[in-house]
């Protein structure tokens, strides 16, 4: 892995061009993105929660031009790698690309109907620019404002090349991330990311259940196979008995 940049405390003591910036108009319909937000980003930092190299935020905005503030965008989640998590958060107020040294590395953003244009226009050529190695679109329509309701893109020779979907009977729809090792899916209902190799999900707590509900499965048909054991034992010693008995009346 290489060595992470040390952000500086460069925002605080102005050591960068002054920048200002002009307040962006707000989504109009952004609480119907919430939840779907929420979900997403809570399943992602409990991934990377241990790891303070990796940068995870659904709050800021990515800057990439040093000489004008507004050259910037704020994707719905995005993760960088190898790069110093507490640095950037103490010292920087977005995530500045030429003072982290690098841009992110994965995107997701999430459909809404004043938003999906631009996710599928301006969004996605200014991130294959900033060679953003994954873009993920999630519908939470179910496809009615992007076409469909997951879609990832990962960068191949400076263009976006779409990950194949698969669809199962339920009509869910899954896609994996080769750079996360996940797999996004959508059952119709509900988003999710999954443990390819498992199928499980990645929500810790949601797993630590289902391992609580296997261990006790396991140790009930543990004990229910004790149970008819002894039983089988008992009812052998029983039957030994019963024969010992029997020779001991036929003996003259």
């Amino acid at each position: 892995m290489a060595a992470t940049r040390i952000i500086t405390n460069a925002w605080k003591v102005r050591t960068l061009p002054d920048i200002f910036y002009e307040e962006p108009d707000p989504v109009e319909d952004g609480m119907q993105q919430e939840s779907p937000i929420d979900r997403i980003g809570h399943l992602l930092r409990q991934r990377y929660e241990d790891q303070p190299d990796v940068f995870i935020s659904s709050g800021v905005f990515i800057s990439y031009d040093v000489t004008d503030g507004n050259r910037r965008v704020k994707p719905d989640l995005f993760i960088a790698f190898e790069v110093d998590n507490a640095g950037i958060r103490d010292n920087l107020p977005n995530f500045w690309i030429w003072e982290i040294g690098k841009g992110p590395d994965f995107v997701m953003e999430v459909a809404s109907p004043s938003t999906a244009a631009n996710d599928l226009g301006w969004k996605r050529e200014l991130y294959q620019q900033l060679e953003i190695q994954e873009y993920w679109r999630f519908d939470p329509t179910g496809g009615r404002l992007y076409g469909k309701p997951i879609t990832g893109e990962r960068l191949v020779n400076g263009e976006y090349e779409e990950y194949p979907p698969e669809y199962g009977a339920d009509g869910s729809t899954r896609s994996r991330s080769e750079l996360l090792d996940v797999a996004f899916h959508w059952n119709g209902e509900e988003f999710d990311a999954l443990d390819p190799a498992t199928g499980m999900t990645i929500d810790k707590r949601v797993a630590a259940e289902a391992r609580a509900d296997r261990d006790r499965e396991a140790r009930s048909v543990a004990e229910a196979a004790l149970i008819l054991e002894r039983s089988r034992a008992n009812a052998a010693e029983a039957e030994l008995a019963r024969l010992r008995a029997q020779l001991r009346r036929q003996e003259p």
